[in-house]
């Protein structure tokens, strides 16, 4: 009798053993997909109202906020291919405050009705870092025509 409660226990032990092991895997992945999707704050996704016409394109147009002395905003794909940068010089006398800068978009980026964009806010000595929401007045998609 004895022997089959020590058998028994054993059993239990690695079969909690095994618990123990799936939860700790699960808890490590759990972790790593929580820290990919912290590291892609700077990725934005933009829904696009309709394919562009021929003749059309579909280009950003960023207004920026502020943004620390010497900074700029880098607008690249989300694989890290730069189409542009914003930066917030002040306006002439008698212009508005903050500045509207229009960056073409290649063709190949719209998926599935979306642009899916990478913002890095890029300071001089410092590490690039995804936008705060007073660094981006706002950002809109727009169709501008285009000749072949």
């Amino acid at each position: 009798m004895i022997g089959k409660i020590i058998c028994g226990l054993r059993g239990l032990r690695s079969n909690l053993a095994a618990v123990v092991a799936i939860l700790m895997c699960s808890t490590l992945c759990m972790s790593s997909a929580i820290a990919e999707d912290e590291a892609r704050k700077d990725l934005i996704e933009l829904p696009i109202r309709r394919p562009p016409a021929d003749g059309e394109a579909v280009w950003v147009q960023i207004r920026a906020g502020v943004l620390p002395h010497g900074a700029e905003i880098r607008v690249s794909t989300p694989d890290g291919v730069l189409l542009g940068t914003v930066s917030s010089f002040p306006a002439l006398r008698g212009q508005e405050a903050a500045v509207t800068h229009t960056i073409p978009l290649p063709q190949n980026i719209i998926t599935r009705r979306h642009v899916r964009l990478r913002l890095e806010v890029e300071a001089p000595g410092k590490r690039a870092r995804a936008p705060q929401p007073r660094e981006i007045e706002s950002i809109n998609l727009i169709y501008v025509p285009i000749s072949d």
